[in-house]
């Protein structure tokens, strides 16, 4: 299930998460403090997205958004439209699922979204390193289906 498509994008990281099952059940290890990759707390929530549905796109300015998907199968796209990077204009597509935990950072000034795929919803945490200010949202939106991504869903 885990695989990617296209350029990878400089400042997207992928980390192979960690499962450990027993008689009970599975338990698997999303992010901990002390942890390289821990970049900080802001919130933490969970999306539910039903099949074949589209949330994109968008970016942030300062804040660091990282997902895994708990149950199910997401396809993560993203565009680099960063003026700085040297993987500007680069597209990358991540499918995260069950059958192969990951956490995918993602940096500020990367367009990104998901669609759910197979029969079934899926269950994305998102571990986000600034909380979301109603007053002043860090967030710039595109419609899906925008001329800026040089994605089609």
């Amino acid at each position: 299930m885990n695989s990617t498509a296209g350029s990878a994008i400089d400042g997207v990281r992928v980390i192979a998460l960690k499962v450990i099952p027993n008689e009970r059940g599975r338990l698997m290890e999303i992010q901990r403090r002390d942890d390289v990759h821990f970049l900080g707390f802001g919130q933490v929530y969970l999306t539910a997205t039903l099949p074949g549905v589209i949330k994109a796109w968008y970016r942030h300015r300062e804040q660091f958004d990282q997902l895994a998907v708990a149950r199910g199968l997401l396809k993560l796209a993203l565009y680099d439209a960063r003026a700085d990077s040297p993987t500007r204009g680069a597209v990358q597509v991540i499918h995260l699922g069950e059958a192969a935990p990951q956490l995918v950072q993602v940096p500020p000034g990367i367009w990104h979204g998901f669609q759910a795929m197979g029969a079934t919803e899926a269950l994305a945490l998102h571990l986000n390193t600034e909380p979301f200010r109603f007053d002043a949202p860090d967030e710039e939106r595109l419609p899906t289906h925008s001329d800026v991504v040089p994605y089609r869903w």
